[in-house]
């Protein structure tokens, strides 16, 4: 069975929710956590949930509205609320608990009953969803007696020690690598120069002997007549110069709009000679398009953007004349949906578009 740190205790109706993202950012963070729905195994349900009060450090109580209503009705039987049983078992084994308030709860005017009177002393913490990720910061520095785990907690040096010894292991790798190829290539060259050395001797004592031969023969052979004069040629005509075809490269326009982000990609084109001037003549007109863009909202509050560009290349006139290029979906998220659509555009601005303006230059040749 595995061992849980920390412990949390809920109503369904109405703590669900809060439970439930605690459990997963506290796990995300390297914890332990004991969540019924995602962690209970085998075995009998009461018997494991008060075992892992009993083993636990922290005990976390999510208080929402109307949690303690049951404790006071007619027909009410303590054995069968497994909220009051855990608050119990943790009061009896004197956990670390922790209450966490939710908006619009109260405790009863009713005093509780005597196994969980002392819920009320407990120092907690307002959990309200404005204020929630300060409220969770402070629930770990202030509250929590466990701890992440090591490889959680130094995720960071970890890193960038594997990222040490990669490096490392790459600049060994690429100087052996380099050793290598330098050795060969002046073997290669060595190799070269000697075949070269030995062509030029080889031709150098072809020529000798060639000399020598047509020397002897030239004094053994005797002229019977002078040689006749040669005949004038005749001047050659001057040729007519052949016309020179004009250099003619296409131009290349980005069609701009009020739109920042496609402002923002126009100008990132203009190293490749791209302007943001109307098409005409033979020139090719770039439309950028947003293939994928727009921001989205869940239900905490947090806002998510994405936008992924694609260029549309067509003739002045509206037709295709190259495929289209795509880039990779750049996103961001936060609270505010006005500051993470300025982190896009930000991000935009930062971003690498050379392997587009190589590919504008190569359709310019």
């Amino acid at each position: 069975m595995a061992k849980f740190e920390i412990f949390i205790s809920y109503r369904r109706k109405g703590g669900f929710d809060t439970a439930k993202l605690l459990y997963d950012r506290l796990r995300l963070d390297g914890y332990s956590i004991s969540f019924d729905i995602d962690t209970l195994e085998k075995g009998n349900f009461d018997d494991e949930l008060e075992s892992r009060v009993k083993e636990c450090k922290d005990f976390l109580l999510v208080l929402s509205p109307g949690i303690f209503d049951r404790f006071f009705d007619s027909e009410y039987d303590p054995k069968d609320d497994w909220v009051r049983r855990e608050i119990s078992c943790a009061l009896e084994e004197n956990k670390n608990i922790i209450p966490l308030f939710l908006d619009g709860f109260d405790f009863p005017k009713q005093p509780l009953p005597q196994d969980v009177k002392d819920i009320t002393r407990k120092n907690g913490i307002d959990l309200n969803p404005k204020h929630f990720e300060s409220a969770y910061a402070g629930l770990k520095r202030k509250f929590l007696i466990s701890q992440p785990r090591w490889t959680t907690k130094h995720k960071k040096k970890i890193i960038a020690a594997f990222s040490l010894a990669f490096l490392a292991i790459a600049a060994c790798l690429s100087f052996v690598i380099n050793k290598n190829i330098s050795d060969r290539e002046e073997g290669f060259r060595r190799v070269t120069d000697s075949i070269a050395v030995e062509k030029q001797r080889i031709a150098d004592s072809i020529a000798t002997e060639k000399q020598r031969i047509i020397d002897s023969i030239t004094m053994i052979k005797k002229p019977v007549t002078e040689p006749a004069p040669p005949a004038p040629s005749p001047s050659p005509k001057p040729s007519k110069p052949q016309p020179v075809s004009p250099v003619t490269s296409k131009s290349f326009h980005c069609a701009s709009s009020g739109d920042k982000l496609v402002n923002i990609i126009c100008e990132k084109l203009a190293p490749a000679g791209v302007k943001k001037t109307e098409c005409s003549g033979n020139g090719v007109k770039i439309n950028v398009i947003p293939k994928k863009a727009g921001c989205r909202q869940d239900q905490l509050g947090k806002v998510t953007c994405s936008y992924s560009p694609k260029l549309k290349f067509t003739d002045c006139n509206g037709a295709s004349v190259s495929p289209d290029l795509e880039r990779s979906k750049i996103e961001s998220e936060g609270t505010d949906e006005n500051k993470v659509k300025k982190e896009i555009e930000k991000m935009l601005e930062e971003a690498n578009f050379s392997q587009w303006v190589s590919k504008i230059k190569s359709m310019q040749k």
